[in-house]
């Protein structure tokens, strides 16, 4: 879990913009959402599959 120290007299906004970006960077929505019901693991490997057909095009 991403943690951002509120550094002397900064705003609470830009305290909360730099530990939205800081959970962006880490992908902690994105795996949230992954998560989010359960994934048979059929469906992981053909996903998987999916990607790397993706990325070698």
């Amino acid at each position: 879990m991403p943690a951002v120290k509120v550094k002397e007299n900064e705003p609470f906004d830009v305290a909360l913009r730099r530990f939205k970006r800081s959970c962006e960077k880490a992908g902690v929505l994105s795996e949230v959402r992954r998560r989010e019901h359960y994934e048979k693991p059929t469906w992981v490997r053909k996903r998987k599959a999916a990607a790397a057909v993706k990325r070698h095009l």
